[in-house]
């Protein structure tokens, strides 16, 4: 058993099933991430010492994992929207094209988050955490079958989907 799959089990159901509640630490992790990979990708092009690319990059994830957690609804759009840019990334237009309509969609993909941020939030959430969970599961168990991890995934998400709506709407009646 690899204790990282472990982890990352406890973390897909957590993400699965609890992902609107747990969103602006989700947000905030979100924007670590965003944060350390623009150090580490673009900092190289200024400067060659790779501990302080490292320590730069560090400090500008904190920054913008903060400025995330702070304000919410744009670390909401930088999500909706780097993800839908990175996802249509696979249109096969040419260069010009491709980006541009990377960024049309990432923009409309940012605004729709902000604008639906609940359902979309507990959709997002939920195949997320579907996702990495069977992945993470089938690796542990070393099974690997196409179609039941398609069923599973489909399974899962749609449980974690209406978990998520049935608490939110429980709540807020509360």
């Amino acid at each position: 058993m690899n204790i990282i799959n472990i982890i990352t089990i406890v973390i897909a159901l957590a993400t699965c099933f609890f992902g609107y509640k747990l969103n602006k630490i989700l947000i905030s992790l979100f924007g670590l991430i965003i944060g350390f990979n623009l150090g580490v990708t673009y900092l190289p092009n200024l400067l060659t010492d790779q501990t302080i690319i490292y320590i730069i990059s560090t400090i500008i994830a904190i920054a913008v994992g903060i400025i995330s957690y702070k304000l919410y609804l744009i670390g909401v759009f930088l999500l909706c929207t780097l993800t839908a840019f990175i996802l249509s990334g696979n249109l096969n237009l040419s260069e010009n094209l491709q980006i541009i309509v990377s960024v049309v969609i990432g923009i409309v993909a940012g605004i729709l988050g902000v604008k639906f941020t609940r359902p979309i939030m507990i959709i997002s959430t939920s195949l997320a955490g579907a996702s990495a969970l069977i992945e993470n599961l089938l690796t542990l168990f070393n099974f690997q079958n196409n179609t039941v991890e398609i069923i599973l995934f489909i399974i899962i998400t749609i449980l974690g989907i209406m978990y998520q709506f049935k608490q939110n709407d429980e709540n807020s009646h509360s």
